[in-house]
């Protein structure tokens, strides 16, 4: 009878340089994930060398998606360690975006008006003038008036396109059948004016829609959610 023992196999370890190739990321940033207390060695060796384990492998790849989303450091920490929920992260940062493309679209009108005529030259000099003139001409709350307007058209486009998908679900259509599909376009057109260039906020829709919280969200139940999410995925192959 053998009396050996089998080892208990090693977990797996990894240095931080093996883990900053691993995750994609340089070690000084790291370093800098641990300074701001995202990240901590799960143990060090004798001679005071971090060690990390799978669960560090892990918490990079979430903190590396949560900043591609353009997440502060701060806000990842709150995420992670459950002091604010992801969904009201999402939220107000998709109030921060909208907030962004709404001025952009006023610099690209500004912009537009200034080159619209190939004759008119604006030299450097001239440009703040120019640029003061044109905010004279703007009334002062044109940009907050113009955003709650297409922010309300929005909101009501939005609860047509939920009711006419709730009503094609309650009718046991296909999400990828013609009525569905139909409807299916018009939301993806809105996800689109919404988003605009920025594929971050795509992104947000994209995780807003997967969610399968157990409340109603304005009416959006996982079930509603889902179907919506079958429909544009048959739509995917499918040009705007």
């Amino acid at each position: 009878m053998n009396n050996m023992s089998k080892a208990t196999p090693r977990r797996r370890r990894w240095r931080i340089g093996e883990l900053a190739e691993a995750t994609g990321v340089t070690v000084r940033t790291l370093h800098h994930y641990e300074h701001t207390g995202l990240l901590a060695a799960s143990e060090r060796t004798d001679g005071g060398h971090r060690m990390y384990d799978r669960e560090s492998v892990q918490r990079v790849h979430q903190i590396r998606a949560l900043r591609e989303l353009g997440f502060s450091l701060i806000e990842i920490r709150k995420a992670m360690e459950g002091t604010t929920s992801l969904i009201d992260l999402l939220r107000k940062h998709l109030e921060r975006i909208e907030l962004q493309v709404a001025r952009a679209t006023l610099l690209r009108d500004r912009l537009r008006n200034m080159t619209i005529d190939s004759d008119t030259q604006v030299s450097v000099d001239e440009l703040p003038a120019t640029l003061n003139a044109m905010s004279r001409v703007e009334t002062p709350n044109q940009t907050s008036r113009c955003t709650c307007k297409l922010a309300a058209d929005r909101e009501e486009r939005w609860r047509r396109i939920r009711n006419d998908l709730r009503d094609c679900m309650d009718r046991g259509e296909h999400p990828c059948g013609e009525r569905a599909k139909a409807v299916a376009v018009a939301a993806r057109l809105l996800i689109g004016e919404i988003a605009g260039a920025d594929s971050r906020v795509s992104m947000i829709l994209k995780v807003l829609a997967r969610l399968s919280a157990p409340r109603s969200l304005a009416g959006w139940d996982p079930c509603l959610m889902q179907y919506l999410d079958l429909a544009l995925g048959g739509l995917e192959d499918q040009p705007y």
